[in-house]
């Protein structure tokens, strides 16, 4: 009997010699992260500086691909099937990693069995906009009342699917029936806000500040549970008595199923004292983002809080995707 234990035990621990050897040496070659959205976009500024960080911290190469299209979709497919080495990472959004399933019917990856998460970056809401010249316009109520007297007239913008069902659903709770105009570029929703064509949207904080600045364009709430310390004076759709509901935007990092969970702790440390310094915490206001962390099974109870959450709000307002 002790003969069979000691080679049960030898089995073992040769199965188990290269995972550990692989995590113990990591890394020793270039990390990949894909980014699901092209240049220039709020995940990609992100994902730069942290391979920056993560370059100068663990001493080797880190280096960001784009893969855009298929809403994120194309990104998470080519991680999903990679080398569960800590080689290939993405970091991804609440897009391809919590609306998709409920959007595509035949989506080739799964959030929650086909991916490890390894950290939280953080939050980034939403406001909801208007033209900076609309006098009468200035909170939530104020923008169901003007619908609700003009609907013929009336239209929100939105350019991805989280802005969209946000329009839907504010939509839906003040009983409001007008249009929700999907703009294939942000730059475009933000000039016909300005100019009026397009009467009120959602949109992303970054884009939107230097219109802000400038007096174009102006917040009348964000999404989120909390004000924003870059835009103290905008209220919350919470606040202004639009509490119906939770949708939260996020930015997240993840590796392929089975990655060591040696190396995903050495990501999640070393990315949790990535956010505490300066530079990372320029870009986070830059992109609108409030910082989060934490660990990976923080993450995970996100993702899968939030897999269910789409379903219902997708069921809820009929969006689909054309």
């Amino acid at each position: 009997m002790m003969h069979i234990r000691k080679l049960v035990f030898i089995f073992a621990l040769a199965w188990l010699m290269p995972a550990i050897t692989v995590a113990a040496s990591y890394p020793d070659r270039t990390i990949r992260i894909v980014v699901p959205f092209g240049p220039g976009s709020a995940t990609d500024t992100l994902a730069r500086v942290l391979a920056q960080g993560l370059s100068e911290d663990l001493n080797q190469s880190v280096i960001v691909e784009n893969r855009p299209g298929a809403a994120g979709a194309i990104a998470a497919r080519e991680v999903a099937s990679a080398k569960p080495d800590g080689y290939t990472l993405i970091l991804g959004s609440n897009g391809p990693f919590a609306a998709n399933p409920s959007l595509y019917k035949n989506l080739s990856y799964s959030p929650i069995d086909d991916f490890e998460p390894i950290w939280l970056a953080g939050h980034v809401p939403q406001l909801l906009l208007t033209a900076g010249d609309a006098k009468n316009i200035s909170t939530v109520q104020d923008i169901v009342s003007y619908a609700k007297s003009n609907s013929s007239k009336v239209n929100f913008g939105a350019t991805n699917t989280t802005s969209q069902i946000w329009a839907e659903l504010l939509k839906k709770a003040k009983g409001i029936d007008v249009p929700v105009i999907l703009f294939k570029e942000t730059g475009q929703m933000l000039t016909d806000v300005m100019t009026g064509r397009a009467n009120f949207a959602f949109g992303s904080v970054a884009p939107a500040r230097p219109l802000m600045d400038a007096g174009k364009i102006k917040a009348v709430a964000i999404t989120g549970d909390k004000r924003m310390e870059a835009l103290p004076d905008v209220p919350t759709l919470k606040e202004s008595g639009f509490d119906e509901y939770n949708l939260d935007v996020w930015m997240a990092l993840f590796a392929p199923k089975g990655t060591p969970a040696e190396i995903v702790m050495t990501l999640n440390e070393k990315l949790n004292h990535l956010l505490t310094t300066e530079k990372v915490k320029q870009i986070a206001n830059q992109i609108g983002m409030q910082a989060a962390g934490g660990t990976p099974e923080a993450l995970g109870a996100v993702v899968k809080h939030d897999v269910a959450n789409w379903q219902k709000l997708v069921d809820l307002t009929g969006v689909t995707v054309n």
